[in-house]
C-alpha cells in the first residue's frame, strides 16, 4: 500500500464482509475507517509538523491491523492480543463497547507504538513525538460523532456521557488516550532496541496486550447478570449496527 486511501478501501472491503457475515468485528474496523479518514484529512490540512512522515506511519500502523485480519482468517498467526479480539467476534454475549475496545487494545497499545519505532531511524524517536501527540488532536475531534453513532445502537454509552457531567467522549477518550500513553512507552523502547531483539519486544509488548484485553473480555465490575443487563439495552442488530456506525461523518 502507498496511499491512506487504499487503507480507506481495504477497511470498506473489511466492513462489508462483517456486514454480510454479521460479524462484530464490523465496530471496531468503522471506528478505525473513521479515524484513519481524520488523520487523512488532518495530513491534507498539514496538521502534521511533518506530513509525509505521519502518511508513513499511517501505512505502517494500517499494515499491523491488515495483517492481523488477514492471517487470522486465512488460520495463520497473528499476535495474541488480536488473536483474543478476532476470536471474540464469536461471542454473542459481549457488549459493542468489548469488541471496539478490544480492537483499540489490540491496534494502540501493540500496533502504534512497534509502527512508530518502525519508520524512524534506531534510537532516533524523539522527533516523532509532537506529532504523534496531534494524532490524539486529529481523532479526538471526531470521537464525539462516533459516540452520537454508539448512543443509538449501545443505550448504555448515552447514560454514562450523562452521568460524566458533560464531558464528552468520555468513553472513547480514556479508552484512546489511556492506550496512546502506553503506546509511546513502546515506541521509545521498541526504538531503542537492536534489530535482533525487536521480535521479543514485540512478543513482550503482545503478551501484555493480551493480558489488556482478557480484562476487557471479563472486567472485573460486569457480573454475568449485569452484562445480560446491559446486552437488553443494545440493538441485536450487527448490520444496522454496523451501517449505522459506518455512517458516522467526519467533519
Amino acid at each position: 500500500m502507498k496511499t491512506i486511501e487504499e487503507v480507506l478501501q481495504k477497511l470498506d472491503t473489511i466492513i462489508i464482509w462483517c456486514k454480510e457475515n454479521q460479524s462484530p468485528a464490523g465496530y471496531f474496523a468503522c471506528t478505525y475507517r473513521i479515524m484513519t479518514a481524520q488523520v487523512l484529512k488532518g495530513i491534507q490540512q498539514k496538521k502534521f509538523e511533518d506530513n509525509p512522515r505521519m502518511t508513513m506511519l499511517d501505512l505502517a500502523f494500517a499494515q499491523r491491523y491488515l495483517d492481523a485480519w488477514e492471517n487470522y482468517h486465512k488460520g495463520e498467526k497473528c499476535s495474541n492480543a488480536w488473536y483474543l479480539t478476532f476470536e471474540a467476534t464469536k461471542n454473542k454475549n459481549l457488549l459493542i463497547l468489548q469488541h471496539i475496545f478490544l480492537g483499540i487494545n489490540a491496534h494502540i497499545n501493540l500496533d502504534l507504538g512497534i509502527s512508530a519505532a518502525s519508520i524512524m531511524p534506531y534510537r532516533k524517536i524523539n522527533p516523532l513525538k509532537k506529532d504523534f501527540e496531534n494524532i490524539n488532536t486529529v481523532i479526538a475531534s471526531i470521537n464525539q460523532k462516533v459516540q452520537d453513532s454508539l448512543n443509538k445502537i449501545c443505550y448504555p454509552v448515552d447514560l454514562i456521557d450523562k452521568l460524566s457531567n458533560g464531558k464528552d467522549n468520555v468513553v472513547l477518550d480514556f479508552a484512546i488516550s489511556r492506550a496512546r500513553d502506553t503506546s509511546w512507552a513502546t515506541a521509545v523502547i521498541a526504538s531503542n532496541t537492536p534489530n535482533f531483539l525487536q521480535e521479543s519486544v514485540i512478543n513482550i509488548v503482545d503478551y501484555a496486550a493480551a493480558k489488556v484485553a482478557t480484562q476487557i473480555l471479563n472486567p472485573k465490575i460486569l457480573t454475568p447478570a449485569l452484562t445480560k443487563e446491559l446486552k437488553k439495552c443494545e440493538s441485536s442488530d450487527v448490520v444496522k449496527n454496523i451501517e449505522i456506525l459506518a455512517s458516522t461523518k467526519t467533519v
